[in-house]
């Protein structure tokens, strides 16, 4: 998530997942940032990130600088680090205590063929202990291409493709064996990352989750399953919005007896739950 004040580290330590990116050059200075980024650190496992220019970054200083911020983030002993594997930094970071390197190749306009995508994963795999290759996919064939490199190099592989094309890897990538997925949390940071109730939503449509019997495990499911009904139930609401709209144009009444009929016949055992929905959705549909 990009840091820029410290409400976005509070914010942060609050997130309702076990794992997350502080993209530490969104932010004007870090220093005044570090105590909040301990408490961040000592609460979820923890990537930090200060992505360069050249691969969609925010950073706007000199790369010695840059490096020099690096290894003193390490200090703080986050669980990864994330550096671009073609960039200075990757060869002059000094790794320490039990941090773990990701060494990233990001692509924001198009998916290179895949003598070049081996590429860049085997040099990522020799300065990092995670490679991570992201590249955007004008067409949706072209994912294919980046998913492929999962398993090919012998470190753990996060691949996906960038961009609407792109959007159906970010699943894929995990039940493929992805040890990372990156959602959104409010504010996307690359074109096509879905939220993370977007994420939840598809990954279990196709019946990817998280299984066992354990209290912490049955509790995350139950959290998968709020997040889809809550997205389920936003995208339902702006589906209703614009129908309202399309109403209103063409004159006609908001109330549809019929429509609804059939609604809470098909809710079935949902009915009551579907008739507070129906009556949201008219809300909606009436201040358009």
């Amino acid at each position: 998530m990009p840091v820029r004040v410290v409400k976005d580290l509070e914010r942060a330590t609050e997130a309702p997942t076990p794992c997350v990116e502080l993209r530490l050059d969104y932010a004007s200075g870090v220093d005044e940032l570090i105590p909040q980024i301990e408490q961040v650190i000592e609460k979820k496992t923890t990537i930090l990130t200060v992505r360069r220019r050249e691969e969609g970054g925010q950073w706007t200083r000199g790369e010695e600088e840059r490096i020099e911020l690096l290894n003193r983030l390490l200090d703080l002993e986050p669980h990864y680090i994330d550096v671009e594997a073609a960039s200075p930094a990757a060869d002059r970071l000094k790794p320490r205590g039990g941090v773990r390197v990701i060494a990233s190749h990001h692509d924001f306009s198009t998916t290179p063929p895949m003598e070049t995508l081996l590429k860049w994963a085997r040099r990522a795999a020799d300065v990092g202990d995670l490679v991570k290759i992201v590249t955007y996919a004008n067409m949706p064939q072209e994912g294919l291409r980046v998913l492929s490199l999962i398993g090919a190099v012998d470190k753990p592989t996060v691949a996906f493709a960038m961009g609407p094309a792109g959007v159906y890897t970010r699943i894929a990538s995990v039940v493929l064996g992805s040890p990372i997925v990156y959602v959104s949390l409010g504010e996307a940071t690359a074109p096509g990352q879905l939220s993370l109730e977007a994420f939840y939503t598809a990954a279990l449509s196709i019946g990817w989750q998280q299984y066992g019997g354990e209290l912490e495990t049955l509790r995350e499911a139950l959290d998968w399953a709020d997040g889809a009904i809550m997205y389920i139930l936003k995208r339902r609401l702006e589906i209703c919005r614009d129908l309202g709209k399309w109403k209103k144009r063409q004159g006609l009444p908001i109330y549809d007896d019929v429509r609804e009929t059939q609604v809470l016949k098909r809710a079935g055992d949902f009915r009551q739950i579907f008739e507070l929905v129906v009556q949201m959705c008219k809300a909606v549909q009436l201040v358009v």
